[in-house]
């Protein structure tokens, strides 16, 4: 495996995306697929952004100059950079992909540049949208997305995407077929022209149905109810008989939903040495702490087939005292499951 790792991961990209301010807001992967610059990733890793820059295995950095393709309802985007004799991947047949089939994943889990994890098939599955997905036990976590699941010709048979987080390697992947449909675009549009619901008023989501984040793996129940729209984490089992909760109330605001999302969740920490001397509990015992949030979120983009915005994430938490370290904006994307 390790020759595989070594002929492909050069055209494997950790792609940085930039707020308004020019402030970074979230991170994920890409890979190159033709010398010029032409980069494969998800569309939810760079909808959103006004502007992004794409590092190379070797250190190089390209500023993204936008967008060629963008495909949100199988989670593509293709980006350009300025580039000259980059390296490339190629696609594999995605339709002849087995289950049982050994795959590799290469990308930038939590920004750890061009990480190496490898699994199986483990399934194919359609939703109930049409659309095909591989799931895979190849780990992936947080910025993993956009990075190619590679066969072990080192050909891309699907693009890595979500993974579901109540359960254990639950990851999925869109098929590299639906690519090259993408590719017989060419004009470089700027960032925030990407793809949009065809008609002005697009369809609501429908009521009751749920939700699954690509970037969370987390289920979600919407309603709306004109101007407003109402959204409730459905909690994993292990909490359904808590009083555990995270709801979310947005009301619209020009072309925009505003609103707060509010949580009661527990959360885990360890004794330290003043707990020691202070109560006589031994160091790193665990402890459970029941914390009140709130943040604020945004959706920005309203369909029946797709919801795009961006909500506040806290980059560190101190559970003893349910205090959040510095709040910043990541974007976020649901589909119907």
């Amino acid at each position: 495996m390790s020759d595989l790792v070594k002929s492909t991961v050069d055209a494997v990209v950790l792609i940085v995306v930039n707020d308004e301010n020019g402030k970074p807001m979230a991170e994920g992967s890409g890979f190159i697929i033709s010398p010029d610059g032409k980069i494969v990733t998800n569309h939810h890793v760079v909808g959103g952004a006004r502007s992004a820059t794409v590092k190379l295995n070797n250190g190089a950095l390209f500023r993204v100059e936008g967008i060629i393709a963008d495909d949100p309802d199988h989670d593509l985007a293709v980006i350009k950079v300025s580039g000259k004799n980059l390296p490339t991947l190629t696609f594999a047949n995605s339709d002849k992909v087995s289950v049982g089939d050994h795959v590799v994943a290469i990308g930038s889990p939590l920004g750890l540049e061009n990480s190496v994890t490898d699994g199986i098939v483990s399934a194919l599955r359609d939703d109930s949208k049409g659309r095909s997905w591989i799931q895979t036990t190849a780990p992936a976590s947080h910025g993993n997305s956009g990075g190619p699941l590679l066969l072990m010709d080192g050909k891309v048979a699907r693009v890595l995407t979500w993974k579901a987080f109540d359960g254990e390697n639950l990851n999925f992947a869109v098929p590299s077929k639906s690519i090259p449909p993408l590719l017989s675009e060419s004009t470089v549009r700027p960032f925030g022209s990407a793809a949009k619901p065809d008609s002005a008023v697009a369809p609501m989501p429908a009521a009751g149905e749920v939700w699954t984040s690509m970037t969370t793996g987390r289920d979600y129940k919407i309603r709306t109810d004109g101007d407003y729209i109402y959204v409730e984490w459905i909690l994993p089992a292990a909490l359904q008989s808590t009083a555990a909760f995270m709801r979310v109330e947005l009301k619209k605001n020009g072309d925009k939903w505003i609103g707060k999302a509010r949580s009661l969740l527990p959360y885990e920490y360890k004794s330290s040495y003043f707990d020691f001397w202070k109560t006589g509990q031994t160091m790193g015992t665990a402890n459970v702490n029941w914390c009140r949030l709130e943040v604020d979120l945004e959706i920005d983009r309203l369909s029946d087939a797709r919801i795009e915005g961006q909500a506040q994430n806290f980059a560190s938490f101190d559970a003893k005292k349910c205090k959040p370290g510095k709040l910043g904006w990541k974007p976020f994307t649901w589909i119907p499951k």
